[in-house]
């Protein structure tokens, strides 16, 4: 029989504890994300203490182990979480409002419009100096040498193939 990997990320995802049972199978592979629109009003809304993520998508592409982007607000004087290294590189692009970003032991300013670069293994942190909210996207960017065989991604939280 025949399994379509979409079909086979969809049930991934709707079974969950079922990816958990044999970790000593083979990981799925999921389809590569195809070209997609997420409109403005999509995705997976979470709050958390002082902020709002919302999640847009969460899988592989054709070159990427692993493509994770959401869309962050944050409250005036908050932080998403604590300054922290990881060894994918991420991208945040500002879309209002006004952060801190904490890179090494520099502390640089960003506005609307402005695109902060993450390196691997560096520290780094965010925060909203105020008085507004500050709202930004977050692209995390994971190739293939980081794949993590225990944590499948295969999720589109929205958008519609552009043909």
């Amino acid at each position: 029989m025949h399994v379509r990997p979409r079909l086979l990320c969809v049930v991934m995802i709707a079974l969950p504890s079922v990816t958990t049972v044999g970790r000593a199978q083979s990981v799925p592979q999921c389809a590569p994300l195809a070209s997609t629109v997420f409109p403005a009003d999509s995705g997976h809304v979470r709050h958390g203490d002082k902020a709002r993520f919302r999640s847009l998508v969460d899988t592989a592409t054709a070159n990427l182990a692993r493509l994770e982007m959401h869309v962050t607000t944050l409250a005036p004087g908050a932080s998403p979480h604590p300054p922290h290294r990881h060894p994918h590189e991420e991208l945040m692009i500002v879309q209002s409002g006004r952060l801190e970003a904490l890179q090494g032991n520099v502390v640089r300013h960003a506005g609307p419009g402005a695109v902060i670069f993450e390196a691997s293994n560096e520290l780094h942190g965010l925060r909203n100096p105020g008085p507004d909210s500050a709202t930004y996207v977050v692209i995390r960017i994971d190739p293939p040498v980081l794949a993590s065989p225990d944590r499948p991604r295969c999720r589109a939280t929205t958008g519609a193939p552009n043909r």
